[in-house]
């Protein structure tokens, strides 16, 4: 997906107050991620989410035009907690070490929203095409983030890995964070977070060097 370009989904609304925009819509997200959350997407109902908000369906469609925008906003916020976890500062830091911060970060952020992450990739199927194809673009930002870094470590001479892996590990990296939302239950009866932290680190050092 290199080189691919995205264009991003726009939700429209009919106020022009971006500030009142910016307010209202996270209302509405928080109110959602809590009817999402307690009865799935499709069971959920615009007036339940409207009520929960604080405002009547009226007034939250001039900031949302349906429910499928309701779920991309939903989804790129509980995304953007994520981008912004993995984004740490890492100046001055070997390329190993960029990495483990950034692994760390990533997977204590999905541990702290665990709930909203099995939400967010359980109901991005739900997502009309172009609503889909943008949240995706947000998912390929997460992978560069990573392979940049691990690319960095080869020409430094860190890593000895093949660099046509790069895209590979970048995913595993990501893949795994998820698995501890999705497979909590059972991973928690094995591994703290902690634990679980460092066990992957030790095996993508190990992968990596």
């Amino acid at each position: 997906m290199s080189g691919t370009h995205t264009e991003e989904y726009v939700v429209e609304t009919s106020v022009k107050d971006p500030d009142l925009v910016e307010k209202r819509r996270a209302e509405i997200i928080d109110a959602a991620v809590t009817v999402f959350t307690q009865k799935g997407y499709h069971a959920a109902t615009t007036k339940e989410i409207a009520d929960l908000a604080g405002m009547n369906a009226g007034t939250m469609f001039q900031y949302v035009k349906n429910k499928q925008d309701i779920l991309y906003l939903v989804c790129c916020h509980i995304h953007s907690r994520i981008e912004e976890a993995l984004y740490v500062a890492v100046e001055d830091l070997d390329p190993m070490e960029v990495i483990a911060k950034s692994v760390t970060a990533l997977y204590r952020i999905v541990d702290q929203l665990s709930d909203y992450v099995v939400l967010m990739y359980r109901e991005t199927a739900s997502l009309e095409k172009a609503a889909r194809s943008s949240f995706l673009s947000r998912e390929q930002r997460l992978c560069s983030h990573l392979e940049n870094h691990i690319r960095l470590g080869i020409e430094r001479g860190v890593f000895s890995i093949d660099p046509r892996s790069v895209p590979l590990i970048a995913e595993d990296i990501l893949v795994q964070a998820q698995m501890w939302a999705f497979r909590r239950w059972s991973l928690s009866k094995k591994f703290t977070l902690e634990r679980y932290i460092a066990t992957r680190l030790e095996l993508l050092q190990a992968l990596l060097q």
